[in-house]
């Protein structure tokens, strides 16, 4: 009951009138949906969100949680799955938007570092003078964007890895639930259902096809290129198990005229994520970085296995001094980045982005092919030789003052 008199404050406190008079009407909704969204843990004893491990779970113990949670001796929150955890990541989330902030590792050895003058918002609320920024928030396809030509300094973007993550369906779930408790008049709640057809990801159930994942992301990134100032990056994230998924991203930064200049290994994914877990995937990106114009170094050019592997030795240091443990599944999805990138640095001459998605599809595989496989390039790794982190910050010094930039 004390739970219950205390949201009901909480409601009655909210500015928003929809947002109030939708709680209040769907109280009882509210509260199964919280129910819902929770799993209890055997083992730690503890009520955690559904997502709290980087996936969906079918929890086998049903547990009603605690709507508002309880803390421990230390007054944090004893799991995820109360109220008290979801305002405690609020609060640190507007704490960053003030005073953002990097982490850097020394081996083990966690420091952060704040980033003095910078903020995230429209307006710094401590700083009353700063100049004010604009937000722009839609909720729209990216594929039919309108933007101004040439008014981007840069753009930053995750797309879809294939068929990894089926994110409209994954979202239904919550959606259904919101929807009931919002109303389907509410902003961004019309339509019902999060399914969609043309959802940019593969699915072999609702025959989205390679083709047409390629198609959606080569629409996105033209229209991204025609609105980047010329020499402006795009940039992306990108991994996956099979080479197919990145004939898709080459066929996309062709289509739009650009060069990738720059593919970069960096962890970014939870070993533990359902969606990867027991497929000897990787727990490493590759950022591609893409302009229409620039220069790449040299180093970083390579025309086959054994240059490859010189420069994935590198790279593996790296991130070994960095407290990684590179697996196989990272190896493949690093090299795979690097033999996309050097595939499009071939093609970007003479490619004809009028030509059926098919025949372009295969001319990336043929030419990511001649480079290097895969398995050839884990033969050269075997016999290069080691290179240690003081090596690879003696190496990267020396290209950096041979600075021989090839120009695109």
């Amino acid at each position: 009951m004390l739970a219950l008199e205390i949201s009901a404050r909480f409601i009655a406190g909210m500015k928003d009138q929809r947002v109030r008079r939708a709680l209040a009407t769907n109280f009882s909704d509210l509260l199964r949906y919280q129910n819902m969204l929770c799993r209890y843990d055997s083992m730690a004893l503890k009520s955690l969100d559904v997502f709290s491990i980087h996936g969906f779970p079918v929890g086998y113990i049903q547990v009603e949680s605690n709507f508002l949670g309880i803390r421990n001796g230390g007054g944090n929150p004893v799991g995820s799955g109360g109220w008290v955890n979801i305002t405690e990541k609020y609060t640190k989330a507007k704490r960053y938007c003030t005073e953002p902030f990097e982490v850097m590792f020394d081996g083990k050895k966690k420091t952060t570092h704040y980033i003095t003058g910078e903020w995230i918002g429209e307006k710094h609320p401590q700083c009353p003078d700063a100049p004010a920024r604009e937000i722009d928030i839609r909720c729209a396809s990216s594929t039919e964007a309108e933007l101004a030509p040439q008014s981007l300094d840069a753009v930053f973007t995750d797309p879809p890895y294939f068929g990894m993550v089926q994110y409209g369906e994954l979202m239904q779930f919550c959606y259904v639930w919101l929807r009931k408790l919002m109303g389907g008049e509410f902003p961004g709640l019309e339509l019902n259902t999060t399914r969609h057809a043309d959802e940019l990801t593969g699915n072999a159930t609702a025959e989205r096809d390679i083709e047409h994942f390629a198609e959606g992301l080569a629409a996105v990134y033209k229209r991204m290129a025609a609105a980047l100032k010329p020499g402006a990056p795009l940039v992306f994230t990108y991994h996956h198990n099979q080479q197919t998924a990145y004939l898709a991203a080459a066929l996309g930064i062709l289509d739009a005229g650009l060069t990738c200049s720059a593919s970069l290994p960096c962890p970014a994914e939870m070993g533990g994520s359902i969606h990867i877990h027991g497929t000897g995937s990787s727990i490493v990106d590759t950022v591609f970085v893409c302009r229409d114009r620039g220069t790449a170094p040299r180093a970083m050019l390579f025309e086959n296995a054994e240059q490859l592997a010189k420069l994935l030795t590198r790279e593996l240091a790296e991130l070994c001094a960095a407290g990684m443990k590179p697996t196989a599944g990272d190896i493949r999805c690093i090299a795979f980045g690097h033999i996309t990138r050097m595939a499009i640095w071939g093609l970007r001459a003479e490619w004809d982005a009028t030509r059926p998605t098919a025949a372009k599809l295969e001319s990336i595989r043929l030419a990511m092919d001649a480079l290097a496989t895969v398995d050839e390039v884990r033969a050269a790794l075997e016999g290069a030789k080691p290179v240690t982190a003081t090596g690879v910050r003696t190496q990267n010094k020396e290209n950096r003052e041979q600075a021989n930039a090839v120009a695109f």
